[in-house]
């Protein structure tokens, strides 16, 4: 019998909570961009509690408003009722699932997923050029057991602008003088698509096939540059498998403590004038919010801005809760106006620790010509300690 993280019956004492206080719209990115009621956190709600009250059934309207969402977390730290309003949108869209009315794009993703075990469905000769690059980066043995894993994630190691990410990774952690390895082959998608999705039926397998395949290795801690991917190895496989058995960390949280244990040198000077970009993922949904600015704040000539919008409040980048596939033109039309913001502090830089959000806002940069480079913390350190 499937186990299904999230279940829609749950959330209904959530859901009666809603105040219609409409507070939760003043900087929904979809809201803001559609501008619709019934497209809003509170709209969505009441939505959902006539889909379990039984006064509206899954169709096209329902589909579109609750796929429409990036799940950003905004409204979920904004409810003044506590509505979990993210994980009842989730548990929504595993019942549309289960009425057929999902967008089209879903099955390909749940296909890539299950076929190639990675999001794109891409072959497993491209996954390992990616490693075969980190390699270049690392002199250390690999494919054994180790005391740290490194675990990419689909992103990262699939797409050009999250390889950069692996390679300074995997410099930084060689740097470090850490005993670190990948899972190799065994590395499958984290499985957050799925769940993001409401394609839950498989989930739980690839929980426990990731959280074996470090075990099998002797690891105690798991590191990912993936904001994802992060979330998902600390919040969604417990509530499918329980405890894993070994420490998760996100990249940041890993450089942050070298660099106070003196494990690591930041010597080189990186002259650059940048702002930092809190991943949803990372920030609102895990509360990761100082390990990327303490890093950013301790290289020699960066300058870091901070903009209106930062930590609990800070702008969605358009590219979460797979809006990528299920809305394109609103993910980049939220892409932009991240990247305005940005724009208007004078930087030459956004750094953000997420391959999505470098993807995503990488697209809209090129699309809509604003000139911003878009990088990721590990690059900014990976110049940082070069010497």
């Amino acid at each position: 019998m499937e186990q299904k993280p999230y279940i829609l019956e749950e959330y209904g004492e959530d859901l009666q909570r809603c105040m219609c206080c409409g507070l939760c719209r003043s900087l929904c990115p979809t809201y803001s961009l559609k501008g619709w009621e019934s497209g809003s956190p509170r709209g969505r709600v009441q939505i959902l509690k006539a889909l379990l009250e039984g006064g509206i059934r899954a169709n096209p309207f329902v589909m579109d408003r609750i796929y429409s969402c990036a799940l950003c977390g905004y409204c979920l730290w904004r409810c003044p009722s506590g509505v979990r309003t993210t994980d009842a949108f989730k548990a929504a869209r595993a019942i549309l699932v289960e009425k057929g009315s999902y967008p089209e794009a879903i099955d390909t993703i749940e296909a890539n997923i299950l076929q190639a075990h990675n999001l794109y469905g891409f072959k497993k000769a491209l996954w390992k050029k990616t490693i075969e690059s980190m390699k270049a980066e690392a002199a250390m043995p690999w494919d054994k057991k180790e005391g740290i894993i490194y675990f990419p994630g689909c992103v990262t190691s699939l797409t050009k602008e999250g390889s950069e990410i692996a390679k300074a990774s995997a410099y930084i952690l060689d740097k470090a003088g850490l005993s670190w390895t990948t899972l190799g082959e065994e590395e499958w998608c984290c499985g957050n698509p799925l769940i993001l999705s409401g394609k839950t039926l498989h989930a739980k397998d690839f929980a426990l096939h990731n959280s074996e395949a470090v075990r099998n290795l002797g690891a105690k801690i798991l590191v990912t540059s993936c904001a994802g991917c992060y979330r998902t190895f600390s919040q969604e496989y417990p509530r499918l498998i329980g405890s894993l058995g070994f420490q998760v960390l996100h990249i940041t949280q890993l450089i942050e403590s070298l660099l106070s244990r003196g494990k690591l040198n930041m010597e080189a000077a990186v002259p650059l004038r940048a702002t930092y970009h809190d991943p949803c993922d990372l920030g609102r949904h895990s509360k990761v919010y100082e390990p990327p600015r303490n890093i950013l704040k301790a290289i020699r000539g960066l300058e870091l801005k901070e903009g209106a919008r930062n930590r609990s409040t800070a702008a969605c980048c358009g590219g979460g809760g797979l809006l990528r596939f299920t809305d394109p033109e609103g993910s980049m039309e939220i892409g932009f106006k991240r990247l305005r913001e940005a724009q208007a502090l004078g930087v030459e830089a956004l750094i953000s620790a997420c391959p999505t959000c470098k993807l995503n806002l990488s697209e809209a940069s090129s699309k809509a010509n604003i000139g911003l480079r878009i990088l990721d913390v590990t690059e900014i350190v990976a110049k940082a300690i070069q010497k």
